[in-house]
């Protein structure tokens, strides 16, 4: 029996049957690889917003050429927001994935990465991504005259993705949405309650400036009217 076969034979049976003829494979193996899936959907989301693209993962692609099934980890389908499928097949209205985002698992063999990688690229998909959570990773997987090459995407922008991969404190992050450096872990919901506050207190010390102006307006009014009250006064005592 084969290294793969044998792999294969020794994995336990899996509840969840998420693609055919690969019911063995968990679609997630670790937390770190939910974690950067979350970040890259997360981010995508917001900075493809409005575009018309639908940034999903996770989701079953059957891309037509005869082969199986397959799920990357990130897939941005131009053209398709606001549409919901449990199988993406691209069509002759339907295009193929700009983007394809795989995320390393413990159990990917590099064979397997470069075999997934070299089908994506020979479909069209624009931007193909593979991501190492365990060593905080990133490269572009590119078609050099036939040959597969791996180029670091760190610090380079990706257009389909509409974000540049960067480092930060040493640890693999994503720049810049809503203007901030992203990592696994990091809480945008609590970033939006920081906002929130900041505005409310920025809107409070307005009123309040605003409260006090008033005040001082009604004060030198009354003191202009006191001025004018006193000069015709002393009109007054000046007439014979």
């Amino acid at each position: 029996m084969s290294d793969s076969l044998r792999r294969v034979a020794d994995q336990p049976v899996v509840e969840y049957a998420h693609l055919p003829g690969e019911e063995a494979n968990p679609l997630m193996e670790s937390t770190a690889h939910v974690d950067w899936g979350l970040v890259l959907l997360n981010a995508a989301r917001h900075t493809l917003a409005g575009t018309g693209h639908l940034v999903t993962g996770n989701v079953a692609f059957a891309p037509g050429d005869g082969g199986p099934h397959t799920a990357p980890d990130v897939m941005v389908v131009p053209h398709a927001a606001g549409r919901e499928f449990g199988r993406y097949e691209p069509t002759a209205t339907d295009p193929q994935p700009s983007v394809c985002v795989e995320i390393l698992s413990p159990s990917n063999t590099r064979a397997e990465i470069a075999r997934r990688s070299r089908r994506l690229l020979d479909l069209g998909v624009g931007e193909v991504y593979v991501l190492d959570p365990v060593h905080e990773a990133v490269v572009r997987v590119v078609d050099d005259g036939g040959a597969l090459v791996e180029r670091s995407a760190v610090g380079t922008f990706s257009p389909g993705l509409a974000l540049t991969f960067a480092m930060a404190d040493g640890h693999l992050a994503v720049c810049c949405p809503a203007g901030r450096i992203v990592r696994p872990g990091d809480d945008p919901f609590g970033w939006l309650v920081e906002e929130t506050e900041r505005a409310d207190r920025a809107e409070r010390e307005v009123d309040s400036a605003r409260a006090e102006t008033d005040a001082a307006r009604a004060e030198a009014d009354a003191a202009r009217a006191r001025i004018a009250e006193l000069e015709a006064e002393l009109r007054r005592r000046a007439q014979p």
